[in-house]
């Protein structure tokens, strides 16, 4: 939300009000209806001897993408050396018992199958 503000320059809906409410406050002169000033806007014309990109618009994003994994990546706690090496050392233990463990059951099953049909 605070993008879209930002974005927009204004302060919330407060100022978007008081915008909408400025328009339609206009003095009128005195011989009749109030002025209202045409507000042009220049027309984008497309650069020659450029290919036209249809996703240029992502060329905007990408600055703010970079800038906000840069700040998160900030915000993060890294672990010390000693932490990873302990980390590492768990996930290796856990993975070799569960292996252990899943491999005795397949022979279980095995054996079992095999007395079952095949004898």
């Amino acid at each position: 939300m605070a993008r879209a503000q930002r974005r927009r320059g204004s302060r919330g809906r407060r100022a978007a009000r008081e915008r909408r409410q400025s328009r339609g406050t206009e003095e009128a002169p005195e011989g009749g209806a109030p002025v209202v000033e045409a507000v042009t806007t220049p027309r984008l014309q497309p650069q020659r001897g450029r290919s036209w990109n249809p996703f240029g618009f992502l060329k905007r994003l990408q600055p703010r993408a970079v800038a906000d994994v840069i700040s998160e990546l900030r915000k993060v706690t890294w672990p010390t050396f000693a932490e990873t090496r302990y980390l590492t050392l768990v996930v290796a233990v856990v993975a070799i018992v569960i292996g252990v463990i899943l491999g005795l059951f397949d022979l279980l099953f095995g054996w079992i199958i095999e007395q079952l049909f095949f004898n």
